[in-house]
């Protein structure tokens, strides 16, 4: 099997979706995480009065988002020279299946901080020491197809945590650019990679539990640096159906920022 060479095609003004985009709870639609990095590079695309960097980054998916040519819009809602606020829209032919809502801090010159006490911190060891993980691809799906989760990024994880059903802590690289020709920018990379913090707390078995998640939070107080993004998560489900995934994301020179995701949970 030769996976395609990226996730998107540009043909005209539309996003083209590669078998790379597909999802593990359908065969029919988008892993989360294609999606997260067009509306991102849309988003980041919006040019600023000043250097800005995009430090919140929401998005909302209305529904599964399917295997078929794609569009973004974007409305800026306030535009300065200290924040930014931008809306970006996903389209599929004439039907919006999702939105994302993005703010911009300045950057500053560099400056004096004052000494101050730091969240506790221990750096988890670098992707090079991690184990690569080995997929069955058995989420109930029709198998030997391609998928992101399975094809488009690299997983490497401590103690098989990925899929073990507790906390993980792993390290993700995309193996194929966002869009054809592009290299992504270090958000673009961060926010296509964003989805992949809700398995990497696998508290319940996927093969049995569908615990999808409809929006993506990202927090980005600084962006990574290099291509291995590190994210630690923890899931918190409950037995009325809702859940919530907590992640700590960092890059192999520390913290970076945090992933929250809501969590639907229901039998297959």
């Amino acid at each position: 099997m030769n996976p395609p060479d990226s996730l998107f095609i540009v043909d005209g003004d539309t996003f083209v979706p590669t078998e790379l985009t597909r999802g593990g709870w359908s065969d029919d639609s988008q892993h989360g995480s294609p999606p997260s990095g067009l509306l991102a590079r849309a988003i980041e695309a919006v040019p600023t009065a000043v250097p800005m960097q995009v430090v919140r980054f929401t998005i909302d998916l209305f529904r599964p988002v399917p295997l078929t040519p794609l569009t973004t819009r974007t409305i800026t809602r306030r535009d300065g020279r200290r924040i930014q606020v931008v809306d970006a829209l996903l389209v599929s032919g004439d039907t919006p299946v999702g939105r994302a809502t993005a703010l911009k801090i300045r950057i500053a010159d560099h400056l004096d901080l004052s000494e101050r006490e730091e969240e506790p911190w221990e750096q988890p060891p670098p992707p090079t020491v991690a184990h690569p993980v080995e997929w069955d691809g058995s989420f109930g799906e029709t198998p030997n197809l391609v998928r992101f989760h399975l094809h488009g990024v690299e997983i490497r994880s401590f103690d098989d945590s990925f899929l073990s059903y507790r906390p993980g802590v792993s390290w993700f690289r995309l193996t194929s650019p966002l869009v054809a020709g592009e290299e992504p920018s270090p958000f673009v990379r961060l926010a296509t990679l964003a989805d992949m913090s809700n398995g990497n707390s696998q508290a319940l078995d996927p093969r049995i539990w569908l615990y999808v998640n409809p929006d993506i939070t990202l927090y980005a107080h600084r962006l990574p640096e290099g291509e291995w993004v590190g994210m630690r998560s923890a899931a918190h489900q409950h037995d009325h159906g809702i859940g919530l995934a907590d992640t700590r994301v960092f890059d192999e020179s520390g913290p970076i920022g945090r992933i929250n995701q809501s969590q639907l949970i229901d039998r297959h």
